[in-house]
């Protein structure tokens, strides 16, 4: 039976490729609705790195006069005005859209992360859940996973998991949340796609 799998990605931009340790490898190619991945998309450089034309990025981050600052735009678009104040340190965050593998018990959800710190942060990580739809609003599918705290510049990790097939019919998408130290946590950040899929309301390994 499949658990929450997670891999880093080799910090030399988002098009890079690796395997999960299911065998299944992670790719930036945005995923359609119905989970197949489309490798026509377009992509441009976001900090440095290849991603997705149209992606929502959210960047966040600390002025050096203490203040606390967040924006989101989308990915080839201009970047909306820093604040007036330099930027002590600031952070920017990507989620893929998810895609769908498998069927029956052997389904799973697949989707990716990653987040570039720059300026007097000390160390950052983040964190994701998926998330499904109920009818008091969304609610967590699996448990909040994340990574270590690193110095490195750039991380990016790909994540999986279970559908737990036959337990009713929801909507599903993941959401990212990055943090760096001398900042704090970031704003939460959602994948632009989700799916309609009957796997229940809790993933059967969360």
């Amino acid at each position: 039976m499949r658990t929450a799998r997670t891999l880093a990605v080799a910090a030399v931009g988002l098009a890079t490729a690796a395997v999960l340790g299911f065998g299944t490898p992670a790719s930036v190619a945005a995923p359609t609705a119905s989970g197949d991945s489309n490798s026509a998309v377009g992509h441009v450089m976001v900090d440095g790195h290849r991603v997705v034309t149209g992606t929502t990025i959210g960047e966040w981050g600390k002025t050096k006069d203490g203040e606390l600052y967040s924006f989101t735009y989308q990915a080839g678009e201009a970047k909306p005005a820093a604040p007036a104040a330099p930027a002590a340190a600031s952070c920017s965050v990507y989620i893929s859209d998810v895609s769908f593998h498998g069927a029956g018990a052997g389904a799973w959800f697949q989707w990716e992360t990653s987040q570039v710190c720059s300026g007097s942060y000390g160390s950052q990580k983040l964190q994701t859940q998926m998330w499904r739809s109920s009818w008091s609003g969304p609610r967590g599918y699996n448990n909040w996973h994340g990574t270590s705290l690193t110095s490195n510049g750039f991380i990016d990790y790909g994540w999986s998991t279970d559908c737990n097939d036959g337990g009713g019919t929801y909507t599903y998408y993941p959401v990212m949340q990055g943090y760096a130290s001398g900042i704090g946590w970031g704003p939460k950040t959602r994948s632009d796609n989700d799916l309609r899929k009957g796997c229940g309301t809790r993933a059967p390994n969360p």
